[in-house]
């Protein structure tokens, strides 16, 4: 039987910490940590020191100093890291996100066509493409709780919203027309692009991920692939190709 080899994955994002363990391509161990408890970032990475590793990070360089300072990963994340992808066609590498560079690595390792396409549904709303081996680009549009907020700032009268579970086509409340616009929207919003990628690149395998995926999987076609982790995976596949 072949050793089995441990691989480290670390997500740090503006909120929590993702400490994500493998053993060879199996999720083993996964933690999430709130940024705000130090303590148990500082126990959780120092015990990871000894294994193989990756840092993915939106902190600012004195959060991302300390945390790497901690976990001393053998990779950390950035537009000049080697990628088994190329984002040559990304006019602005430099500003290209960790998340969608993973997403865009899993899609087209996990892809069983030629080209494939993420749909990320969480804070923002991200599709990002993939042409045989070349990462394309794509969009970034507001989430549900961000199109809930801007209604409410920016008017004097819509109040704030907490998303429910049923969301009529036609709200016959102010409440409901507001939840109907920005969910059945979004939905409308995803199918049309979609679409439009599935005319125009062929054969495309699509990919769904995102914390709020989940909301919106049910009413899209079978054929696309659901994965929670599919970002994890991606960076699991970074650091695997570079170690």
């Amino acid at each position: 039987m072949s050793e089995k080899i441990k691989y480290c994955v670390v997500d740090a994002g503006n909120t929590r910490v993702k400490v994500v363990d493998f053993e060879n391509d199996e999720i083993v161990g996964h933690q999430q940590i709130a940024l705000e408890d130090l303590e148990k970032i500082k126990l959780v990475l120092s015990e990871k020191k000894l294994t193989t590793s990756i840092l993915s990070s939106v902190l600012d360089k004195e959060k991302l100093k300390w945390v790497s300072d901690l976990l001393e990963p053998n990779v950390v994340l950035s537009n000049q890291t080697p990628l088994p992808i190329s984002i040559d066609a990304y006019e602005t590498p430099n500003t290209l996100g960790a998340d969608r560079i993973a997403n865009a690595v899993a899609a087209h390792y996990y892809s069983n066509t030629d080209h494939a396409l993420v749909i990320d549904i969480g804070t923002c709303i991200k599709f990002d493409l993939v042409l045989k081996d070349k990462y394309q680009g794509g969009s970034i549009a507001p989430g549900y709780a961000m199109r809930l907020k801007a209604m409410h700032e920016f008017t004097g009268a819509l109040p704030l919203l907490e998303l429910e579970d049923v969301t009529p086509l036609i709200g016959r409340t102010t409440k409901q027309a507001m939840l109907s616009g920005v969910i059945n929207g979004i939905q409308a919003e995803i199918e049309g692009f979609i679409a439009n990628y599935t005319q125009q690149y062929q054969p495309l395998t699509i990919f769904l991920t995102g914390g709020d995926h989940k909301r919106f999987d049910k009413e899209l076609k079978n054929s696309i692939f659901a994965d929670d982790n599919l970002t994890i995976k991606g960076l699991h596949i970074i650091l695997k190709h570079n170690v």
